[in-house]
């Protein structure tokens, strides 16, 4: 019988980004491309003219562009509000995106990433508890190389954050980030203290399904648990409704670990 395998990890670690970028919907624009150019462009009130059925790269920047003078002129006639900052950093998120993909605009995408740096600082500045803005504002920091330093400063700050007002979402997204940043030790650190934590919670009965889907991606994903996961997600799946966010992310982790079984079993019997 062929010895089996190790587990192939480009293959994990490839699916577990589009995860991540799926539910947790932080910075990952480029594993998202399809959602977020294929969705309705009303959806903040504002459609696009005359809009075709396939709508040109052409078209979504104009649709963007017009987006980003409409906050920003929001924003000078009444001042920083946090509700549209977000909303601005979203259509400048998306400005840069298709300046990436469609145009090759290297100035651009530097003016789009300096205007979300701005807008990143002023929202921490503004609500500084907020581990979501500290987190995107970390995100930006490492994509524009800034000082070390800086981000380690900025970290330290999430994680005591983190610890005082727990956010599973925002947690696992931070371990990703450390994870991609190749902190090891410091990400290692984070899985424990969030097992820990959805442990606690899963034992005593407590916890949301939620909660237990992030569960359930630090066993099958960190912890190389996939039993265990497979039998939450079952759970999951019977109490949570079809329709629902959480019912869909734990249908879709399902297949991937069985699919990731199966290639495991093609490896095996080669």
């Amino acid at each position: 019988m062929a010895k089996k395998t190790e587990r192939p990890r480009d293959l994990k670690n490839q699916r577990w980004a589009v995860i991540v970028a799926a539910v947790l919907a932080f910075g990952m624009l480029a594993s998202v491309v399809g959602g977020y150019l294929g969705h309705a462009l009303g959806d903040n009130g504002s459609v696009m003219p005359q809009q075709q059925a396939d709508p040109e790269p052409e078209d979504y920047l104009a649709f963007y562009e017009g987006e980003v003078e409409r906050l920003e002129e929001h924003l000078e006639e009444h001042g920083p509000n946090p509700t549209i900052l977000q909303e601005l950093a979203e259509n400048y998120r998306y400005l840069n995106l298709i300046k990436q993909m469609y145009f090759n605009d290297q100035e651009a995408v530097e003016e789009y990433q300096d205007r979300l740096l701005s807008i990143y600082e002023t929202l921490v500045d503004m609500e500084p508890d907020d581990p979501m803005f500290r987190l995107e504002l970390i995100n930006i920091y490492k994509e524009q190389d800034k000082e070390e330093d800086l981000i380690t400063g900025e970290i330290a700050v999430l994680q005591e954050l983190l610890r005082e007002n727990p956010d599973p979402m925002v947690h696992l997204s931070f371990i990703t980030l450390l994870d991609a940043a190749g902190k090891n030790e410091l990400q290692q650190e984070e899985v424990e203290w969030l097992f820990g934590h959805l442990e606690g919670r899963v034992v005593d009965g407590t916890a949301d399904n939620e909660e237990r889907l992030y569960y359930t991606f630090i066993l099958g994903e960190y912890l190389d648990d996939q039993d265990t996961a497979k039998t939450m997600l079952e759970g999951i799946l019977e109490d949570e409704p079809e329709d629902s966010w959480i019912y869909r992310e734990a249908q879709n982790y399902q297949r991937y670990l069985q699919a990731n079984e199966d290639v495991e079993d093609d490896i095996y019997f080669d």
